[in-house]
């Protein structure tokens, strides 16, 4: 009886605590993403409270209350917020585009489906609604904004603080079928009162820079039996382009264009991509770069959904891979295995305007291709620790002949919390079209740069070894490309060159009126394959953030020593200033400057010269709908004996938006090059509600400044374009 009575109390006192134990309960398809929880829908989900503060604070109680509600069916996962505040007045929000919500109040949940550490997959909203999802790698603090899924949320506004319901199906993630699921899970909360404060609900060791490795929360699923996920992507375009023909514009006959895209999930781990005559026009344009003084080529964002899915398994290798060199694909498909303990990614395409890039010890030579047929394949093995090790082919083959090929081995290993080690190496191989792509009597270790059928082979190293805790950080680096490694599907500009690199930081977070500060000092040094000494370089760097919402940076170079095409240059040096300030919801402003003396590469006589850049930014939310963002970059170069201009431009760019809700949107673009004295202006109504379907009309039209005449100004050319893309779920 006594050993009843024993065994009865236990039960009876530790019933409290297995309420807290993993296993999140399966509701059904039961409730509706409405912002408003309701006992009968959430009444039996697993509850988790949010409460440590990590920045500023060090898991410390934050001053607000945030619960997250985890529930399932079949075939969804169901996650809701309700984030309290105590006053209202400190709510950040506005009706936002994906993935543009950051500087809102917002939450998260942080999904580690297989468990390994490998990424956090990271999916929330802010208080309206709109959606925010990334991907963050093992060991890094910046996620992958390109990544995305599509899930459905909605928030609500009330008295004290905000409600956000979402439905995430399981077809849209990656993970190991079993029977019971087991996955890591983290809550996430950002929200502001004198500064940004960021909480959770697992403490942080910031002494540990991997975040996926210390979750300690699980959410166990049993039972789940999504549908195999199985969508087709078809659209249409237009376009109706008119050209100026010395008096007016001329107007060309419309022009139609047809295309579809596919997906399915051959399994939970694995998923088929293609495309056929797909339309990869950018919506939104780049905004323009100034690149007058640097005489390599500069790349821009992938921001195409079909490649961006799964470049985080290619990070690793850098520019070696840059998937926007794949410029007009006719036909394009992807596979992607995510295992236990593996990851495969194998890309085959077909491109109908191939760019040509050829890097050189001084300079980057670029032409444009014609057709061509390449593939892209990755093997990663992964480990528990966040650690792994890697194998990448790419290969590119030339219709007018010539091919390019690249073979690497990688990995990263994690000791332990705070040692790192990186290594990749790569081979490439290849052989020159014969084609006029590029014109240039430049020689290369006796081969030429123009194209004329050549055959090479090059190699790339990078070994880096990486100390990180919470206040100091130390990274040791070696790097070498040789002078004809080339990257046919890559983004590499620059070889020939050994470079050693040393950086030494210390940082300090503080929940005080200076909220954090950080202190760097680099030094590199650089030469070529024949051991001649290109670059010395000395690089002290500060920044400092204050709880009012300012922040600066200053950063200093100094080249001892560098040489270019055979002329020595010393002792020279520039400064980096920039800063940001966002005092309130309404209103940031951003600027970054340099001033000081560098090389005037791209004149007949290379020396250095007196150089100023500089860059502001503006962005203004007058209400929660409508954002104007103005900005301005200029740059000059003098001559250090005379004063005399080397070169002086700038650029305009307005960009104003009014979001009538988090799908639909109308924007316009404008933006004044003094360089070449031109105007571009863009209109641009979109319809996205969600990161598949979209429809979207605009225009672009380009005018040109004459410079004979202060009055003159010529439309160039004028384009009105259109297109409906929609997603077709099939299961």
């Amino acid at each position: 009886m006594k050993n009843l009575l024993k065994k009865l109390f236990l039960c009876v006192f530790l019933l409290p605590f297995f309420s807290f134990s993993t296993i999140t309960t399966k509701l059904g398809d039961k409730i509706k993403i409405d912002g408003i929880i309701e006992s009968k829908e959430w009444g039996g989900a697993q509850i988790f409270d949010i409460k440590y503060e990590y920045d500023p604070g060090y898991n410390t109680l934050p001053p607000f209350k945030t619960t997250a509600y985890v529930t399932y069916s079949d075939t969804k996962l169901y996650v809701a917020f309700d984030a309290k505040i105590e006053d209202m007045k400190y709510l950040r929000a506005s009706i936002r585009e994906r993935d543009t919500g950051f500087e809102d109040d917002w939450v998260a949940i942080g999904l580690d489906t297989y468990g390994d550490n490998r990424s956090l997959i990271i999916i929330g909203s802010n208080a309206y609604g709109s959606q925010i999802d990334f991907k963050l790698a093992a060991g890094e603090h910046d996620g992958d904004i390109s990544y995305y899924i599509n899930y459905e949320s909605k928030g609500v506004i009330g008295e004290d603080g905000y409600v956000v319901e979402m439905a995430i199906p399981f077809s849209e993630l990656q993970y190991e079928k079993k029977d019971i699921l087991k996955w890591k899970a983290t809550f996430l909360r950002t929200s502001w009162k004198e500064s940004r404060i960021a909480v959770t609900n697992n403490k942080i060791d910031r002494d540990d820079s991997c975040i996926a490795c210390q979750i300690e929360t699980y959410i166990e699923l049993e039972g789940i039996n999504p549908k195999k996920r199985l969508e087709f992507l078809p659209y249409v375009s237009g376009n109706y382009v008119g050209s100026n023909d010395g008096n007016k514009i001329s107007y060309d006959k419309p022009n139609f264009k047809a295309g579809v895209s596919a997906r399915y999930n051959l399994s939970s781990s694995t998923a088929l991509d293609f495309t056929i005559n797909p339309d990869f026009s950018q919506v939104e344009a780049d905004a323009t770069r100034i690149n007058i003084n640097s005489p390599f080529a500069i790349n821009y964002r992938e921001r195409r959904p079909f490649f961006n899915e799964g470049n985080d398994i290619l990070s690793s290798y850098g520019n070696a891979v840059y998937t926007r060199s794949i410029n007009n694909p006719i036909f394009a498909s992807k596979i992607i295995n995510q295992g236990s303990k593996q990851r495969v990614y194998f890309l085959t395409y077909y491109d109908k305007d191939t760019p040509y890039l050829v890097a050189g010890e001084n300079r980057s030579y670029f032409g444009e291709g014609e057709e061509s047929f390449g593939n892209i394949f990755r093997y990663q093995r992964t480990f528990g620790n966040g650690s792994n090790v890697g194998f990448l082919s790419t290969n590119r083959f030339y219709n007018e002949g010539g091919t390019g090929n690249m073979f690497g081995v990688d990995a990263k290993i994690r000791f332990n919390k705070t040692y790192s080690l990186d290594f990749v190496y790569g081979n490439s191989f290849s052989k020159e079209p014969n084609k006029d792509w590029i014109s240039s009597s430049d020689i290369i270790e006796g081969k030429t740069v123009a194209l004329d059928g050549e055959k090479f082979s090059g190699n790339a190293l990078s070994i880096g070894l990486n100390r990180n805790t919470e206040h100091w950080s130390t990274n040791i680096d070696y790097d070498q490309l040789s002078p004809l490694f080339r990257a046919d599907t890559g983004f590499v500009t620059q070889n020939n060159f050994r470079e050693f690199s040393f950086q030494q930081g210390y940082s300090n977070q503080r929940d005080k009126k200076v909220k954090s500060y950080f202190a760097e000092i680099g030094t590199q040094i650089r030469y070529n394959f024949n051991g001649k000494l290109k670059r010395v370089r000395l690089m002290p760097v500060y920044s400092m953030s204050f709880k009012n919402g300012f922040s600066f940076d200053y950063g200093y170079s100094y080249n001892a020593f560098e040489e270019y095409k055979g002329d020595e240059f010393k002792n020279f040096a520039s400064n980096y200033i920039g800063f940001r300030y966002t005092p309130n919801e309404k209103l940031s402003i951003f600027s970054r400057n340099l001033i000081g003396k560098t090389i005037a590469y791209n004149i007949s006589n290379p020396e250095v010269g007196k150089r100023m850049r500089l860059n502001f930014r503006i962005n203004f939310r007058p209400n929660n709908k409508l954002s104007f963002s103005p900005s301005i970059s200029s740059e000059s170069m003098k001559y250090i004996g005379s004063n005399e201009k080397i070169y002086s431009g700038y650029i305009l760019r307005l960009n104003s938006k009014y979001q009538f809700s988090n799908d639909l949107s109308f924007k316009i673009i404008a933006e004044y090059n003094d360089f070449s004295s031109s105007l571009f202006m863009q209109p641009l109504l979109k319809w996205n509600p969600n990161p598949s379907t979209v429809f979207y009309i605009g225009g672009n039209t380009d005018i040109n400044h004459l410079k004979e005449s202060e009055d003159s100004w010529l439309t160039d050319n004028s384009q009105l374009f259109l297109k409906l893309q929609y997603l077709f779920k099939i299961n």
